[in-house]
């Protein structure tokens, strides 16, 4: 079995070589960051720009207020358990009152 091996650098990177390369990758790191923070920056102005134009279009239009879809809520609507001795004592309460 014959073993190639392929050897590009010529050995170790010197001092310099080292330092320039962990300078050059923070850099492009710094550089993504940066990008990526400007990126979402953007994402932020572009929805409150389109947030405030919708605004002022229903404002504009004579409907300020945002549609409801559900009725506001009703107390005489409410539902309460019956109090009978199962219930009691699935709850843990006192079996009699």
């Amino acid at each position: 079995m014959k073993i190639r091996i392929i050897n590009l650098g010529g050995g170790r990177l010197s001092r310099g070589k080292t330092i320039a390369l962990a300078i050059a990758a923070v850099a492009i790191g710094g550089i993504f960051l940066a990008f990526g923070i400007a990126l979402l920056a953007t994402l932020a102005v572009v929805g409150t720009v389109i947030a405030a134009g919708m605004a002022v279009a229903r404002l504009v239009r004579g409907r300020p207020a945002l549609p409801t879809r559900e009725p506001p809520l009703d107390p005489s609507m409410e539902v309460f358990p019956t109090h009978s001795d199962e219930s009691r004592r699935v709850e843990g309460g006192p079996t009699k009152r």
